[in-house]
Order: structure tokens, then C-alpha cells, then sequence
């Protein structure tokens, strides 16, 4: 036998053996893709609930604005569940938007996600005169991300009427006063936070305005009562836009 070619042929073995050893460990090391570490996302309440994966080493998890390159968040070695509050109806401000982005950093390198489901949108029904002129209505939520409510204009044929948001005028920036509007039944809010202001994808909350749209003025000339009449009823949301509906109402006959 030739003993140097049994000596190649042993050694070529062991090269192949050794490189895909080496192959092996090399992808194992590569970076991961986001949906492999970030599993899910939902939004509970005024929260973003991430789930990321409990197969990597996990180091940093931050939520950041895209189109302004602001981060408003970091959670340092992130639980799998982890959470980040997106929705402060105190401020009345809001990080759901379609700018909202996640980045994870993990021992095998950064990952990003477009954190992005279907717009809020707010839809208002059941809309009623109050005891005192003001309106009261039902609000729904048919969009995916919490819904903000950031103001309720009433307009139209109204004794009282606000401005209305969707007028060609109307600068949605200089929007600087508050949201016009209070929660009612189980909604009333009970503390400063104003989380009556939040409505959740899918659900429906009942509101008055803070103001009297339905008030007849007392130098008012007109004749308001007994009459059937079409009123405006805006909702501006807090992630931006605006969703307007038609309605009829009629007041009582004026004495």
C-alpha cells in the first residue's frame, strides 16, 4: 500500500470535516432577521406590547419616530414581553403613528421593525341632544391602533357651532386648546390621566362635549325648535387627520 496516498486521502478527510465545522459555526453567527426575534405586536390600552424572541441575547429595545429621527424610548435588557407606553392622553400626544418604528439590538447584531397596523378611526353615532345643549354621541374605534381623541368639533346647522377642523382655513397645528370633549357612564374619567380620551381598536365609548353646541343664544332670532335640522360632528384624532360625520338632530319647541 502506498502510504502517502492513504496519508492524503486521511488528511483531505479531515480538512472537510474541520470546514464544515467552520461553515456551522459561521452561520450560526450571522445577524438575525427582525421576525425572528421580534415574534409579535399588539397595542393593550395606551401600550405597545412587543414579544420578542427568547432565543437571542437580547441587550436594548428602543420605539423611534422614522420621519424625525427621535427616539422616545429605551428598555435595557427587554423581558420577552415588553412593553412601551405610545398613547399619553394627559398631553394629549401619541407615538402610534405610521412613523413608529422598533429597534432591538442583540448579541448577533441590530434588528428594525415598522411598527404599523391599520390607522385609527374614529366613527360616531347615536348623536343626541343633553339636558343642558350639549351633544352627546357614541365614539368607535375601526381602525388597529388606540384612537386618541384630540378634539370634537360640532358645526353645521347648530344654534352654536365650533370651528370646523376640515375647512380649508382651519390650521390643525394651532389646534392649542383642549379636547372639547368628556367621557360618560363607565368611560367618566377618574383621574387627571384622561384615559377616557383613548378608545381601543374595536371599541366603542360613550362622550359629551364640554361645551353647548345645541344652546340657543339668547339674542338668537332664529326659530330652532320643532324643526328637523342636520348638524357636523368632527372628531380630530391625535395621530393626525380628521373624520367628519353628518347627523340629524331637532330641539324642542322654543317657548
Amino acid at each position: 500500500m502506498n502510504r502517502r496516498r492513504v496519508l492524503a486521502t486521511l488528511s483531505a478527510a479531515v480538512f472537510g470535516t474541520v470546514a464544515g465545522c467552520t461553515e456551522s459555526l459561521s452561520f450560526g453567527n450571522d445577524p438575525p432577521d427582525a421576525e425572528s426575534v421580534i415574534t409579535s405586536y399588539h397595542y393593550e390600552e395606551t401600550e405597545l406590547v412587543v414579544q420578542l424572541s427568547e432565543e437571542f441575547d437580547i441587550e436594548q429595545a428602543s420605539i423611534y419616530d422614522s420621519s424625525s429621527d427621535t427616539q422616545y424610548a429605551t428598555v435595557e435588557q427587554p423581558p420577552s414581553n415588553c412593553r412601551f407606553q405610545v398613547v399619553f392622553p394627559d398631553r394629549l400626544e401619541t407615538y402610534a403613528t405610521k412613523s413608529l418604528h422598533l429597534e432591538v439590538k442583540t448579541a448577533r447584531g441590530t434588528v428594525t421593525e415598522w411598527i404599523w397596523k391599520g390607522p385609527a378611526h374614529g366613527y360616531t353615532s347615536a348623536v343626541d341632544v343633553g339636558p343642558e345643549g350639549q351633544a352627546q354621541f357614541d365614539i368607535t374605534n375601526q381602525g388597529e391602533t388606540p384612537l386618541l381623541v384630540r378634539f370634537v368639533a360640532i358645526s353645521g346647522d347648530v344654534p352654536n357651532p365650533t370651528v370646523d377642523p376640515q375647512h380649508e382655513s382651519f390650521d390643525l397645528s394651532a389646534l392649542g386648546f383642549g379636547p372639547g370633549v368628556l367621557g360618560t357612564g363607565p368611560s367618566r374619567p377618574q383621574s387627571p390621566n384622561r384615559s377616557d380620551l383613548v378608545v381601543s381598536p374595536g371599541e366603542t365609548a360613550p362622550f359629551e362635549t364640554t361645551y353647548a353646541p345645541f344652546a340657543v343664544p339668547e339674542d338668537s332670532n332664529a326659530e330652532w325648535g320643532g324643526t328637523d335640522r342636520t348638524g357636523e360632528i368632527t372628531i380630530v384624532q391625535g395621530s393626525g387627520g380628521s373624520t367628519k360625520y353628518d347627523f340629524t338632530y331637532r330641539l324642542d319647541e322654543q317657548e
